[in-house]
C-alpha cells in the first residue's frame, strides 16, 4: 500500500482518475480507472466493474492488481484477475500486463497478455471510487458523474434545485431498488429517489440517488376498480388506461407529474372537495424500507407504516409500486375564467365575488382562482404581454346542466375568456395548462383562513403593475373544504387542519435574478401572514418549505410524533433524509412520551 503523503502529486505516482484502453485478443475495450491515495483501485467499463490495490516502485513506475466482475448488464457471469506493470509519460500511462479470464467460482479458463494505455483525467480520487461495486449487482444502470446519461437521470421538472449525487441507479425493478438502498446503507450514504422531478426540494449531494422512471407496471381491474402502478409512471398515463374502462383515477392538475409523490405527499386532486385527498384511494403500497426488505404495507398489513407513507412522503422508504381505487367518471364539467386585473377596482370586486360564490357551492364543485402578473416579454402572446389576471378554474363533477347554472354568477362578472363545458376526464389536467417544461421558480405555499376585504386587497395589491420590473408572482388559492375537511375512511397523516384555502405560489426565478425571486416570494407570505393558519400540505414542502420548522406545520402536533416515533422504528439512521426531513425520535424523547 501506498503511504498517502507519497502520492501527492499525479505526475510521479498516478493518483487520480484515468481514462484508458486496453489491447487483447485482437480486441480494444475502453475502462475508467481511479487510484485512490490509500492505495485502492476502482475500475468501471460498460460491462464491469473491478476493485484491487497499486503500489509504486521506481520513480514514474507502479503496479497494480485487480479482480473485474461482470455486471448483470453483460449478460455473462464470472470474473477477471488483471495485472499490470506500468509506467508514467507525463499525463499519460503504459502498462504491459495479464488478463486471466475465470468462473465465477475462480476456475481459470483464458489467460492472454494485454497493453494499457491511459490519459489522466483528473486529480484526487473519483466521486465513484468507493460505490463503483454498486454496479455489480444491478440489472438496470448505474451512472457516476461524468457518465453520459448521468446529469439527464439528475434532473427533472424544477430547475432550481440541483442533485450532485455520488452515483444514479437507474433501476430495472424493485430488486435494483433494494440493492441500492442496502448499499447506501453499509456505505453510510443518504438515499435519494426520484421519478419525474416535479417534486425536487433538497438537493441529494453525496446520495445514493435512484431513478425508478423504468419502473411502469400498470394494470386496471374494470371489476374490482383499481389499477395496480409503477412508481415511473405519469397521470396522464393513468387516466388513459383507466378510460379506457369509464374509471377515473384521482389526479392533480398535471398529467406530467409522477404518480408517487403525488400520492404520498397525499395528492390534492383537482375535484377533491367531492371525493377528499388521492390517499385516501390508496389501498397498499411495495416500498423499500431502511433495511433493504421490500414490503407491501395495507390497512392490514403493517398499518402504521402504511398510516405514515400517505403524508410522509420518501421519509420511510422508496414506494415501487401501488394499487389505487378507481372512480366511475367519464366526464365532468369544468374549464377557466380569465378577468382583466390591471383596474384593481374591477380586480378586487372579481375577486371578492368569487369568495362570495364559494362559500354556496356544494360538495361537488371544486375550483380555484389564480392572481397573475405577466412582464411586457416578446416571448409572451401578445394578449399576456404586462398584462395582469384574475382566473377563476372549476371542476364540477355533477351533470352538465347543473354546473353551468353554478358557474353562470361568473360568468356574469364578464370573464375575457371563458372555457368551461362538458369534457372527458381524460382532459381534466389541461384546465390548468401547467408547464409541460422544466422550469426555474421558487415554490412556496400555505393553508389560509376565509378571506376577508382586507386580505382582497392584499392580493390585488400583489399583481399591480407599481413595480415595472417585477416581481411576477403566480398566486393560486385552491378552495378546500368538503370531503376534503372530513376524517378520511383509510386514516392518514395529511389534513387540512380545518383550512379555507390553500396558498400555492410560483415566482419565476432566473439564474440572474434567483436570490430577488426567494427574497419576494417571502415577502408575499409575510403580507399574508394574517390569513394564514399556521399550517401546510405536507405534498407542497419546496424551497424554504422544507426547512424543519416548516416541515412539523404540514402535520398536526399528535400526527408529526406519531411520524418521528415511526421513523425511529424503520428509519433509524434517518437514510431517507433527501427530503422535507421528519428525523426519528430519540430514544430520550421517546422515553419522555
Amino acid at each position: 500500500m501506498l503511504d498517502t503523503n507519497s502520492a501527492a502529486n499525479a505526475f510521479q505516482t498516478p493518483a487520480g482518475v484515468w481514462n484508458g484502453l486496453v489491447h487483447h485478443d485482437d480486441r480494444t475495450d475502453s475502462f475508467t480507472i481511479s487510484f485512490a491515495p490509500d492505495g485502492t483501485v476502482s475500475l468501471r467499463t460498460s460491462r464491469s466493474v473491478g476493485t484491487g490495490v497499486w503500489s509504486a516502485g521506481q520513480p514514474g513506475r507502479f503496479s497494480y492488481e485487480l479482480t473485474e466482475l461482470f455486471t448483470p448488464a453483460a449478460d455473462q457471469s464470472g470474473r477477471v484477475q488483471i495485472h499490470v506493470e506500468a509506467h508514467l509519460e507525463g499525463a499519460a500511462y503504459r502498462g504491459i500486463g495479464t488478463v486471466m479470464v475465470c468462473t465465477p467460482d475462480g476456475v481459470p479458463v483464458h489467460t492472454t497478455s494485454a497493453r494499457f494505455t491511459a490519459d489522466h483525467l483528473a486529480g484526487g480520487q473519483a466521486a465513484w471510487h468507493d460505490v463503483v461495486g454498486l454496479a455489480a449487482p444491478i440489472r438496470g444502470r448505474t451512472l457516476h458523474p461524468g457518465d453520459d446519461g448521468f446529469e439527464e437521470a439528475c434532473s427533472g421538472w424544477l430547475l432550481t434545485v440541483e442533485h450532485r449525487p455520488v452515483a444514479v441507479v437507474v433501476a430495472a425493478d424493485a430488486a435494483d431498488v433494494a440493492a441500492a438502498v442496502r448499499f447506501a446503507a453499509e456505505a453510510g450514504r443518504p438515499v435519494a429517489v426520484q421519478s419525474t422531478g416535479h417534486g425536487k426540494s433538497v438537493p441529494a449531494d453525496g446520495a445514493v440517488f435512484i431513478a425508478v422512471g423504468e419502473l411502469r407496471e400498470l394494470s386496471v381491474d374494470p371489476g374490482a376498480g383499481t389499477a395496480r402502478i409503477g412508481a415511473g409512471l405519469r397521470w396522464g398515463e393513468v387516466l388513459a388506461a383507466a378510460a379506457e374502462h369509464g374509471l377515473a383515477p384521482l389526479c392533480g392538475s398535471s398529467g406530467n407529474v409522477g404518480v408517487m409523490g403525488y400520492l404520498t405527499g397525499g395528492g390534492l386532486p383537482l375535484a377533491g372537495r367531492t371525493y377528499g385527498f388521492a390517499a385516501d384511494r390508496l389501498r397498499s403500497l411495495d416500498i423499500v424500507t431502511a433495511d433493504g426488505l421490500l414490503r407491501t404495507v395495507s390497512p392490514t398489513q403493517e398499518p402504521d407504516l402504511f398510516w405514515a407513507v400517505r403524508g410522509g412522503k420518501s421519509n420511510f422508504g422508496v414506494v415501487v409500486a401501488a394499487e389505487i381505487e378507481l372512480l366511475p367518471l367519464r366526464t365532468i364539467y369544468g374549464g377557466e375564467l380569465y378577468y382583466p386585473g390591471e383596474d384593481p377596482r374591477h380586480a378586487a370586486h372579481v375577486l371578492g365575488s368569487y369568495l362570495a360564490w364559494v362559500k354556496e357551492q356544494p360538495e361537488e364543485m371544486s375550483s380555484s382562482v389564480t392572481l397573475l402578473r405577466f412582464p411586457d416579454a416578446p416571448q409572451l402572446p401578445e394578449e399576456f404581454r404586462g398584462r395582469s389576471f384574475v382566473q377563476f378554474r372549476v371542476v364540477y363533477t355533477g351533470a352538465e346542466e347543473q354546473g353551468a347554472r353554478l358557474v353562470e354568477p361568473l360568468r356574469a362578472l364578464g370573464p375575457e375568456t371563458d372555457t368551461c363545458g362538458a369534457m372527458p376526464y381524460t382532459q381534466i389536467t389541461e384546465i390548468y395548462k401547467d408547464p409541460k417544461t422544466p422550469v426555474m421558480a421558487h415554490l412556496r405555499s400555505a393553508l389560509l383562513h376565509e378571506l376577508d376585504d382586507a386580505a382582497v386587497a392584499e392580493l390585488i395589491s400583489l399583481i399591480h403593475s407599481s413595480t415595472p420590473g417585477g416581481p411576477f408572482p403566480n398566486i393560486e388559492l385552491r378552495h378546500l373544504g368538503g370531503a376534503l375537511n372530513r376524517p378520511p375512511s383509510r386514516s392518514h397523516a395529511v389534513s387540512t387542519q380545518g383550512a379555507a384555502f390553500h396558498l400555492w405560489l410560483r415566482m419565476p426565478a432566473p439564474a440572474e435574478r434567483a436570490d430577488a425571486a426567494r427574497k419576494a416570494a417571502d415577502e408575499v407570505l409575510e403580507r399574508l401572514r394574517p390569513w394564514d393558519t399556521g399550517a401546510m400540505l405536507p405534498g407542497f414542502l419546496f424551497d424554504h418549505d422544507s426547512a424543519p420548522e416548516r416541515v412539523r406545520r404540514a402535520y398536526t402536533e399528535a400526527d408529526y410524533r406519531r411520524l418521528a416515533t415511526l421513523k425511529a422504528e424503520y428509519d433509524p439512521n434517518d437514510l431517507f433524509r433527501i427530503n422535507h426531513n421528519i428525523p426519528p425520535l430519540s430514544n430520550g424523547e421517546r422515553t419522555r412520551s
